[in-house]
């Protein structure tokens, strides 16, 4: 099955993440990944990586990696901790942003647009998608503004994109 993406100017309609898609796909939640990519974070030149990583991480276990801030609000109680932890919501996550993404490249926005395929690789890394995040990562398809990289990673997904795209 294909998932197509509707992206229309000044719109970012949702594609539904469905069991189908994260079986074909084999995602599935590595914390370990999450991991390597937080200690590697000196790599991370704006943390985007950082901070998409981190949402997989459980509080306990591993409250090294969070902001003493962050754990003093988690701690008084002023804050909830929240995690991902369900590959359908991950998925959906991911899906959602692959439609920000795919406006920031149409909008060639350059910052935005980099952010956003940071942020899928990471999200591929997690899934266990390293193909994909591969591509994602791969400098020589970013001109224009990630297109090359997005087009790619839709392909290997097997989503369908419009063709003004």
């Amino acid at each position: 099955m294909s998932y197509e993406m509707k992206v229309y100017e000044g719109d970012e309609p949702r594609i539904d993440v469905t069991d189908e898609f994260i079986s074909n796909n084999n995602l599935k939640i590595d914390i370990d990944q999450a991991i390597k990519i937080i200690e590697n974070s000196s790599n991370d030149l704006f943390g985007f990586g950082t901070s998409t990583a981190i949402d997989f991480l459980p509080l306990e276990g591993y409250r090294k990696f969070y902001k003493e801030e962050y754990l003093a609000k988690v701690d008084s109680g002023e804050e909830k901790h929240e995690h991902i932890s369900d590959v359908k919501e991950a998925a959906q996550d991911f899906l959602d942003y692959m439609v920000f993404a795919w406006m920031k490249a149409t909008d060639e926005r350059g910052i935005s647009a980099s952010r956003s395929i940071r942020k899928l690789e990471v999200w591929m890394k997690i899934l266990g998608r390293p193909d994909v995040a591969q591509v994602l990562d791969d400098d020589s398809f970013y001109d224009p503004y990630g297109r090359p990289a997005l087009k790619e990673a839709c392909k290997l997904l097997n989503i369908t994109y419009p063709d003004y795209l």
